[in-house]
């Protein structure tokens, strides 16, 4: 359904960045039934210092609520700060306790509630208050395709940026993986995903920086590359660290080029005769 503008105080489509939630949470203020007062915002973890019925918070801004554990904030040293997380969606269900008609995570014995604010605006929306003009953004992996090359071009130099070009030509080529384009932090982000495993363990940012996993969100999708390829991908890339879920990976010349491009050969190798694992559920 469509609404006209004048009908509409809000945002045009549904939030893809985290200021977008930011904005979103204030449109939102009037309508929650405890009451906030923004004191501080800072934009580092955690976001945002406020007062919720007279008690102060810190909170935490995320477009997913996943996104918390991709930023590695579950390893901040100021995660006590943090009481609240706001989201758009809430998509760590598995990990979500109920209690008291709220929602929370624990993380390292914290208790963090989960706000996510889609819910909200859908019972809103029956109500007649409409904060969303229409649903999602169309066309936005194309759009972060573009804007991650923009971002890319305007922070590496013209070689590394001509390296990184050429692997998406090769790989987005190759019938066993497909490239995947994300945004919504600071860095735009292109993702070789593989389609026999369904992960993606090479992820290139905006700056230039090339990270490879060897586990997945352990919040949500906890899997783990087959012990050989763990084994064939540390060793090629000179890691002792077995426990390290992620490094990133130099591009500063030719030779580093060729080191990726074996990474991808023994990702997409692998790929058609191992299984991927998973880890234990705690």
């Amino acid at each position: 359904m469509k609404f006209m503008f004048d009908t509409v105080r809000g945002l045009l489509y549904e939030p893809t960045y985290e200021n977008e939630v930011v904005l979103l949470f204030g449109l939102l203020i009037p309508y929650f039934e405890d009451d906030f007062v923004i004191d501080r915002y800072f934009g580092s973890f955690p976001d945002c210092i406020a007062r919720r019925n007279g008690e102060e918070i810190g909170i935490e801004f995320e477009v997913l609520a996943s996104d918390f554990y991709d930023h590695r904030h579950n390893e901040h040293p100021d995660l006590a700060r943090c009481k609240l997380l706001v989201c758009w969606k809430n998509n760590l269900e598995r990990k979500t306790i109920a209690k008291d008609g709220k929602s929370f995570i624990i993380v390292n014995g914290y208790e963090i509630e989960v706000l996510a604010l889609d819910k909200i605006v859908a019972e809103l929306r029956k109500k007649g208050i409409v904060l969303i003009m229409d649903g999602e953004r169309p066309d936005i992996g194309e759009a972060n395709k573009d804007r991650f090359f923009k971002q890319l071009e305007e922070n590496v130099d013209k070689q590394k940026f001509e390296w990184i070009k050429k692997l998406y030509d090769e790989v987005s080529q190759q019938k066993e993986f497909e490239v995947r384009w994300s945004g919504g932090g600071t860095w735009f982000t292109m993702r070789f995903f593989v389609k026999e495993w369904g992960v993606d363990p090479i992820t290139v940012q905006g700056d230039g920086r090339i990270w490879i996993g060897y586990t997945g969100n352990p919040a949500i999708n906890p899997w783990l590359l087959p012990q050989e390829t763990q084994n064939a991908l540390r060793q090629l890339f000179k890691r002792k660290k077995e426990k390290e879920r992620w490094h990133t990976i130099p591009l500063s010349s030719i030779e580093d080029l060729n080191k990726i491009k074996e990474a991808i050969k023994i990702i997409e190798e692998h790929s058609k005769c191992l299984k991927l694992q998973w880890q234990n559920d705690t």
